[in-house]
């Protein structure tokens, strides 16, 4: 072999040869090392494209679990932080009344009164001297109710009204966790508090707010409140609302709590829908109206609420001056526009609060949007068209006409 005798003839040499044998075998050795730096320089891509795996590995694993932290800790903790601020701020104890001590009485003194002589006569008054009387029209104006500001709002939420204008009211439903501030933006971004707290901060849940179509200065005959269906977080907005399909719930919750910043207010649930905003489609119907041409828009838009309701609600009539409050959250049968939305009045003056629950039960056959039917099957009932058609039939039983109440 070559390499043997390489070496034995460098081993016969003498020294001055040595150089070049040395020289011999370095190249020698150069020859045997080419394949192994070869073979690095493959296994170096390999190498690279395992360490970019494991780079790529440990950054996904940071960022999911960033994102598992946000989720499960931190979002929950800020919106418990954000609706505990609301709570303690609409809930702060009345300042006690400021109650100015009683001063000590002026000491009595005792007048003698000197008798008057029987000459003396007293002196007639001039009637031009006597002094005219102050019309009514001039009289002190009434003091300001002490519950409102100056501007007539309830002074139970001023605190509220102080972190955040955009303050519209505030909805309570007993038995359930509904108990929350309802904000409202302006036109240009009318859903802003979607994912935004009452201080303007990212939430996740966001806030309850109010419809740009509805209006609490302009007392519209109908308010519309949205809210998320939460179920990650304990704080779950309007997640219970999907519960009034169950008659039994209905009946443990009848009555809603909302006060505007400017009344306050119970409502009797009358309806519960289930809803769809694609205007484009049959059946379509715009559950979030809020204001009325007239009595008979008014009724019919009511009639059509109670076609739909998946509980009919005998227990609770209505009128054409009667005002309504729309709860609306999202429930997904067909698609993640589909809404579920519970409808209410408001308790008249000097009404009995209390409503007939045992009267109520399932709707065997509510109207619904017709990609409903085309996702689930059935078919729309037949139902007189009008709310004066259905009434002209007999089938009104819910219409009291005002002042008849």
């Amino acid at each position: 072999m070559s390499e043997n005798n390489n070496t034995s003839d460098c081993s016969n040499m003498d020294n001055d040869n040595t150089s070049d044998c040395s020289s011999n075998t370095v190249d020698n050795n150069a020859q045997e090392s080419e394949p192994q730096s070869q073979t690095e320089q493959k296994g170096k891509p390999k190498f690279s494209i395992y360490k970019a795996v494991r780079i790529v590995c440990l950054i996904s694993f940071i960022v999911f679990t960033s994102l598992f932290i946000n989720e499960t800790v931190i979002q929950p903790y800020r919106i418990k932080k954000s609706i505990g601020l609301t709570r303690d701020l609409y809930y702060k104890p009345e300042d006690e009344p400021v109650i100015a001590e009683a001063s000590s009485p002026a000491p009595t003194v005792a007048i003698s009164a000197a008798p008057i002589p029987e000459e003396i006569v007293p002196t007639p008054i001039p009637e031009e001297a006597v002094p005219t009387p102050i019309p009514e029209e001039d009289s002190p104006t009434p003091t300001p109710d002490p519950n409102r500001d100056e501007h007539g709002r309830l002074l139970k939420f001023k605190d509220l009204l102080a972190v955040n204008e955009d303050v519209k009211g505030w909805i309570k439903i007993d038995g359930t966790n509904i108990d929350y501030v309802v904000m409202q933006s302006d036109a240009d971004d009318p859903d802003y508090y979607l994912d935004k707290d009452i201080e303007g901060k990212y939430s996740k849940a966001g806030t309850l707010y109010l419809d740009i179509r509805s209006s609490v200065e302009k007392n519209t005959q109908s308010y519309v409140i949205h809210g998320h269906n939460m179920v990650s977080t304990r704080e779950k907005m309007f997640h219970y609302l999907l519960d009034y399909k169950d008659p039994d719930f209905y009946k443990e919750h009848p009555i809603i709590s909302f006060d505007t910043i400017y009344e306050e207010g119970l409502w009797k649930i009358f309806a519960i829908i289930k809803a769809t905003p694609k205007v484009d489609k049959d059946y379509f119907f715009e559950y979030r109206k809020s204001t009325f041409a007239d009595s008979s828009e008014f009724l019919n838009f009511v009639y059509q609420l109670r076609i739909r309701s998946l509980l009919v609600i005998e227990g609770v009539d209505i009128n054409e001056n009667d005002q309504l409050l729309a709860l609306s959250t999202c429930s997904y049968e067909v698609d993640k526009n589909y809404r579920t939305v519970i409808y209410a009045r408001k308790v008249r003056d000097g009404e009995d609060p209390a409503v007939d629950v045992d009267s109520v039960y399932v709707n065997e056959n509510p109207l619904y949007a017709d990609d409903y039917y085309y996702n689930n099957g059935g078919k729309a009932p037949k139902l007189p068209a009008t709310f004066e058609e259905a009434l002209a039939n007999n089938e009104i039983n819910w219409y009291t006409p005002s002042g008849n109440n």
